[in-house]
């Protein structure tokens, strides 16, 4: 049986923190999240490459990122997925 609250204040703070969504799970705790705004033109091209390829964007990317990091003399460090 469980037990009354001694306070509505008590109450409502039980049901918000019944109610608060859980968050969504990090991909990692050794990765960080990056928002990129691309031109409607530039999205469209990197989602047809990606299709092409039958890889995802994502691994695009990263391959993307290494040729910059090497073309401005710092080793590849992202992490390449196919």
């Amino acid at each position: 049986m469980t037990r009354k609250p001694k306070s509505l204040a008590d109450a409502m703070t039980k049901k918000a923190a019944a109610a608060a969504p859980e968050p969504a799970a990090a991909a990692s705790s050794d990765t960080r999240t990056l928002t990129l705004r691309l031109p409607p033109v530039v999205h469209d091209q990197l989602r047809e490459m990606a299709y092409t390829a039958r890889r995802s964007q994502h691994s695009l990317l990263m391959e993307g990122l290494n040729l910059l990091f090497e073309q401005h003399g710092k080793p590849p460090v992202a992490p390449h997925t196919s």
